[in-house]
């Protein structure tokens, strides 16, 4: 059995996280309202915004809000958005990115990074920190206020979610992804596979906010899933979960860089698009074409919108993805599902999804990258840094604590020198 001490600080970081998501989710909320919300004391609640004023993550209001009756006035509480940053990575064989977050969740900037030689894991993990650092001093950012990144990678990770096992594309071997970050920039750091990441980041701050059933389908020049059920990812046994794109289609067709020849990659996705105007290289799915067949779809895409032929090829591969997700939808039964994605950005490929799931009687409410606009990869993990991180139990408000009372001290020791 824990120490009796150790149960009360887990219940101390559970309670005081509960009550910065609701200031986040709240603006404006005063404690005699978050004692009510979150079933806390007086005392216990004054004991922990003391603390989270004192760590500066959270601001009394300018505006007070007059309590009915006699008393004084209530004072309301935000989150100081400018009391910490954190960081988000994309790293994607199509979109290697930095971005830079507040607390509340909003871009303070980003960054592109063309690595010299994206096979080289090391390297590019070098070229990327290196970008992060910049920006941070750019943006005149102290490097302590960063308080944690988030990564969003194309891959997936081993069951302690650490070690990077498989890309499709990337093709790094196996290594220990998150502790590799860690060591270069000193930093809390949560890696997520691309479309997870990207799943959690809508439901916190994009068009899933508040709902805890999502499923997300990225479509791509591949495709992947990602799939929340009631508030929790769904993962699987091994990690793995959400790998759609290697679906049996049903019948023989072109060969998957899998190696088999009936996925419904090959029907529904970029490649199928590109294979049916005769436009997908075979060896396109190499690092060294992949940016080449990642343009051309764009490019048609953008031809859709008046080539008749290319607009039928596409709705033909978004009905298969509908067709193909339906009993799998069914099973999940989710409240909104999600098109995100290059593909999902084309208002044919996203109607004819749609309307393949609604002919097969899916109730949800679909929602395309047409309809509105989905969180970017790296600024999706950096609002699962956020959500991992900070407005977490596992979040070491002491060390911020001590790193005010260190700026303090250093402040008083300052002579000015005439």
């Amino acid at each position: 059995m824990p120490p009796k001490s150790q149960n009360v600080d887990t219940m101390r970081n559970f309670n005081r996280a509960n009550v910065m998501k609701l200031v986040l989710e709240f603006p404006g909320i005063d404690r005699s309202r978050l004692a009510v919300d979150t079933g806390l004391t007086n005392a216990t609640m004054t004991r922990i915004v003391q603390e989270l004023l004192a760590s500066g993550l959270v601001s009394e209001t300018t505006d007070k809000t007059v309590s009915q009756g006699r008393g004084r006035p209530r004072t309301g509480l935000e989150i100081n958005a400018k009391g910490g940053y954190v960081l988000g990575l994309s790293i994607l064989a199509l979109n290697t990115s930095v971005v830079l977050a507040d607390l509340s969740g909003a871009m303070i900037g980003s960054v592109s990074v063309e690595p010299a030689d994206l096979s080289d894991a090391r390297r590019t993990l070098d070229e990327i920190c290196a970008a992060a650092e910049k920006m941070v001093s750019d943006h005149g950012v102290e490097r302590n206020q960063v308080l944690a990144a988030g990564v969003a990678i194309a891959g997936y990770l081993d069951v302690e979610g650490g070690t990077w096992l498989h890309s499709p594309y990337l093709r790094w071997p196996p290594f220990d992804v998150r502790k590799s970050l860690t060591n270069r920039l000193n930093l809390p750091i949560t890696v997520e596979n691309v479309n997870r990441c990207i799943a959690v980041a809508e439901t916190r701050i994009g068009c899933c906010v508040g709902m805890t059933d999502v499923f997300l389908v990225r479509a791509a020049l591949g495709l992947g899933a990602a799939s929340i059920s009631n508030g929790q990812v769904l993962r699987g046994h091994n990690n793995t979960a959400g790998q759609i794109g290697h679906f049996p289609e049903g019948s023989d067709g072109v060969m998957c860089s899998c190696g088999k020849s009936d996925c419904i990659t090959m029907a529904a996705s970029g490649w199928a698009i590109l294979d049916q105007l005769e436009l997908r290289d075979a060896a396109g799915d190499g690092l060294d074409l992949l940016e080449d067949q990642g343009a051309k779809l764009l490019a048609v895409l953008e031809q859709s919108q008046s080539d008749v032929k290319i607009a039928q090829i596409i709705r033909q591969a978004g009905s298969a993805l509908g067709r193909h997700c339906v009993t799998l939808l069914r099973a999940l039964d989710p409240e909104r599902i999600v098109l995100a994605g290059p593909l999902g950005r084309s208002a044919i490929y996203g109607q004819a999804f749609r309307d393949s799931l609604v002919r097969n009687g899916i109730s949800a409410e679909i929602i395309t990258a047409h309809d509105k606009s989905i969180s970017a990869s790296a600024m999706a993990a950096s609002a699962l840094s956020l959500a991992e991180n900070v407005y977490s139990p596992t979040f070491d408000v002491q060390k911020m604590l001590t790193r005010k009372s260190d700026d303090a001290r250093a402040s008083e020791k300052t002579v000015l020198v005439l």
